[in-house]
C-alpha cells in the first residue's frame, strides 16, 4: 500500500525479512475493509482512499486526491469560506481524535447521508509533514433515521401525554404540571395570577345539526381564539368536551380579567366558515383572581367553575367574577342537591293535602296534593325550595312519582272513610308529562287502590306548556285523556298565551292563579277579565277553580261570578293527610252561618262568613 511503503522510507531502516509479507496483508485488510478509510495529510489533503470509500461518496481516488473534504463532501450551507479552507490544519490536541463524530455529508450524486467518522494520528517521523491523519467513515443513514424516528415517537408521545391531540391546547396532566410550578405558585402570593374558564353554548346542538366534524371544527376555533389572546407565561387548556381554560400569569385586577374575557367572547363571535356555512360561536365564562396568599392554583380553577356555572344560569353570553357570596350560594346549592339525593333514598318528601270547596253545596268536593320535604335540618320545605334544584339534578320525575302514590293512598283513605265522591289534584312537571310509562304507572296505581280514573285531575302547568314542545304536551295530554282522568291548565294567566292553550288542548278545567285572585279587589279591570274567563269556561263546559282566596271581597266577588269552586288559605291550609278526615268530618258540609276562615289567613280583610 502507498502509504505503508511512504511511511517506511521516510522512517529509513530496511524492511525486515517477513515485513512485506505481513504489508500485504494490511494492504488487503484495507482494501478489503466495509468502512470507508481516508488518509490525510495535516491539512487535510487527501492521500489514499479505500475502495470503500470511493463508493461512499461516489468519487474515485484520482478525483479526491489532494483535495480537502470539507471543500466537497459537506451540504454547501456548511462549507467553510475559502480562507478557513486554506488556513485549516488538524490540531493533534484537538477533542475530534477522542470521539467520534457525525455529519451530514453529500454524495457526488447530490444524496444527502449521514457519515459516522473517527480519526487517528499516526506520526511518521519529526516533523509535522511527517503526521498523517487516518479516516475511518462508516454510512450510518439507516441507524440515524431509525433513531431520530425514535425521538420523534417519543417527542409526540410527550407532547401527547400533555397536549390535547385535536386542538393542540394543553391537557389536564399539563395543567396540573403547570399549577405545581414555581413559576404560578409565586405569582399566585404576588395575586398576580388570573382563572378564566370557558364553556361553547350549545355545542351539542352544533354536533346534532351539523354533525361532529362541525363540532371539530368549533373545538379548533376556539382552541386558536384562547391562543391569540396568550400572552407570554400564559397557559391554554382544553379540559373537557367542550370546556377550556386560559390562565393569565399578568390578569390586572379584576376589571382587567373580565376586560380580557370579553375579548375572548368578542373574537368568538365572529362566524366560522365551515363547509359553505357560517358556524356562530357563543360561550359563558367564569373568571377568579386570589384572594389570600393561602390560595392554589386548583382552588382557584374551582372558584371560577363555580363563577361559569353562575354565568351560564344567568345566560349565554355573560361573564361572571367569582365573589365569596357567590361561593356561599354555590355551597348551599350543593348540600340542597346532595340533600336532595338523600332525601330520595330516606323518604322525606310528604304530601300536603288543601281542601276544595264547591260553592253551589258548600261540600268539599276535592283536594289538591302539594309536597312537602321535610328536612332533617332545615324542617318543612315548601315546592319554591327545591324543585327547581331537583329538575337540574334530574330528580323532579322521582319526586313526581312518590307525590303521585302517596296522593293515591290519600285518596283511597278519604274514599273508606265515607268521602266517596272526593277528587284529587295531582301537579305533575313537564319531566313526567315527557315519560311514556306515566300513563300506565298511574293507571296501575288506580288499579291496585280500586280508584276510578274520573276522581283524579292531572294539573298541568301553563308555563310546562309554554316551554315544551307543543307536540309532545299534546300527545302527554291525549293519553290522560284515554286513561279517563280530568286535566287542568294550573296557574292559569300567569303565560303568554292562556286563552289559546284552552282551544289547542283538551282541558277539562282551568285554576285561576292566585295573582289574578289577589287582585280582585283592588283592580277593576281583573275582575271583569276573571268573571269573562269564568263566564267562556262555563260555555266550554270546563270547570273554573279560584286558587288563594283569601278574603271576604274574593269571596264575594267569585260567587257573584259564579265561580263553580274555591281553594285557598280562606278556606284552609294545606294539612297532613291524617288530619285531612278530622277536619273533614267536622266541616263538610260547611254550614251557611259557619264563619269561612277556618285557617289563619296570612293577609288582612278575612271572609267572615258564606251567608
Amino acid at each position: 500500500m502507498q502509504v505503508s511503503e511512504g511511511a517506511q522510507n521516510v522512517t529509513g531502516p530496511a524492511v525486515p525479512e517477513g515485513a512485506e509479507a505481513l504489508q500485504s496483508v494490511y494492504g488487503l485488510i484495507l482494501e478489503q475493509a466495509r468502512d470507508g478509510i481516508v488518509v490525510q495529510d495535516i491539512e487535510a489533503r487527501i492521500e489514499w482512499v479505500n475502495p470503500a470509500c470511493e463508493d461512499m461518496y461516489g468519487w474515485s481516488l484520482e478525483e479526491m486526491r489532494g483535495r480537502k473534504p470539507q471543500d466537497f463532501i459537506l451540504p454547501a450551507n456548511e462549507r467553510p469560506d475559502r480562507e478557513a479552507l486554506e488556513n485549516f490544519r488538524y490540531d493533534p490536541e484537538s477533542p475530534l481524535f477522542r470521539r467520534y463524530q457525525l455529519s451530514r455529508n453529500v454524495r457526488r450524486n447530490g444524496q444527502v447521508f449521514w457519515n459516522q467518522q473517527s480519526f487517528a494520528m499516526l506520526d511518521l517521523g519529526p516533523g509535522a509533514h511527517q503526521k498523517r491523519v487516518v479516516v475511518t467513515c462508516r454510512d450510518v443513514t439507516d441507524q440515524v433515521n431509525a433513531e431520530l424516528a425514535l425521538r420523534q415517537i417519543q417527542v409526540d408521545l410527550k407532547r401527547s401525554a400533555h397536549h390535547d391531540d385535536l386542538t393542540g391546547l394543553a391537557n389536564r396532566k399539563k395543567l396540573e404540571d403547570y399549577l405545581g410550578s414555581k413559576l404560578v405558585t409565586d405569582h399566585i402570593a404576588q395575586g398576580k395570577f388570573g382563572v378564566l374558564v370557558i364553556d361553547i353554548d350549545k355545542f351539542k346542538d352544533i354536533n346534532d345539526t351539523l354533525g361532529h366534524g362541525a363540532g371539530d371544527a368549533t373545538l379548533k376555533h376556539v382552541a386558536r381564539a384562547l391562543e391569540s389572546h396568550c400572552a407570554p407565561g400564559d397557559l391554554a387548556c382544553r379540559t373537557g368536551g367542550d370546556e377550556f381554560l386560559l390562565i393569565c400569569l399578568e390578569p390586572g385586577n379584576k376589571a382587567a380579567l373580565i376586560e380580557r374575557a370579553n375579548a375572548v367572547l368578542e373574537t368568538l363571535a365572529h362566524p366560522l366558515d365551515w363547509d359553505e356555512q357560517a358556524i356562530r360561536i357563543g360561550a359563558s365564562i367564569g373568571a377568579c383572581l386570589p384572594e389570600r396568599l393561602s390560595d392554589t392554583g386548583e382552588a382557584l380553577i374551582q372558584r371560577a367553575d363555580q363563577a361559569l356555572y353562575s354565568a351560564k344560569a344567568r345566560g349565554r353570553g355573560q361573564v361572571v367574577c367569582y365573589t365569596p357570596h357567590l361561593g356561599q350560594v354555590q355551597k348551599a346549592q350543593q348540600e340542597l342537591a346532595r340533600d336532595l339525593r338523600e332525601a330520595l333514598v330516606a323518604e322525606q318528601f310528604e304530601i300536603y293535602l288543601q281542601p276544595q270547596l264547591r260553592l253551589s253545596d258548600r261540600r268539599i268536593c276535592g283536594c289538591e296534593a302539594l309536597v312537602r320535604w321535610r328536612h332533617p335540618r332545615r324542617g318543612l320545605l315548601l315546592p319554591s325550595e327545591f324543585l327547581s334544584a331537583a329538575d337540574g339534578l334530574g330528580i323532579l320525575a322521582d319526586i313526581d312519582y312518590m307525590s303521585m302514590n302517596m296522593a293515591l293512598d290519600a285518596l283511597a283513605e278519604l274514599h273508606a272513610a265515607g268521602f266517596d265522591q272526593m277528587t284529587m289534584a295531582i301537579d305533575v312537571s313537564a319531566s313526567i308529562l315527557a315519560d311514556v310509562n306515566y300513563p300506565g304507572l298511574l293507571d296501575w296505581g288506580l288499579q291496585m287502590r280500586g280508584l276510578r280514573p274520573e276522581h283524579i285531575c292531572i294539573e298541568v302547568l301553563e308555563t310546562t306548556i309554554l316551554d315544551g314542545s307543543g307536540h309532545d304536551i299534546v300527545t302527554a295530554v291525549e293519553r290522560l285523556k284515554r286513561l279517563g282522568v280530568r286535566v287542568a291548565l294550573d296557574d292559569f294567566g300567569t303565560g303568554y298565551a292562556g286563552l289559546s292553550h284552552m282551544a289547542t288542548f283538551e282541558i277539562d278545567a282551568i285554576k285561576l292563579d292566585r295573582s289574578m285572585i289577589a287582585r280582585l279587589d283592588s283592580d277593576p279591570r281583573n275582575r271583569v277579565i276573571v268573571r269573562a274567563i269564568i263566564r267562556l269556561c262555563t260555555l266550554l263546559d270546563m270547570q273554573v277553580v279560584a286558587e288563594g282566596v283569601e278574603t271576604e271581597g274574593q269571596l264575594d266577588m267569585l260567587r257573584r261570578a259564579n265561580c263553580p269552586v274555591i281553594q285557598g288559605f280562606g278556606l284552609a291550609r294545606p294539612m297532613r293527610r291524617e288530619d285531612l278526615i278530622t277536619w273533614m268530618t267536622a266541616h263538610d258540609p260547611l254550614p251557611a252561618t259557619k264563619p269561612f276562615r277556618i285557617a289563619p289567613a296570612p293577609v288582612s280583610s278575612p271572609i267572615h262568613s258564606l251567608r
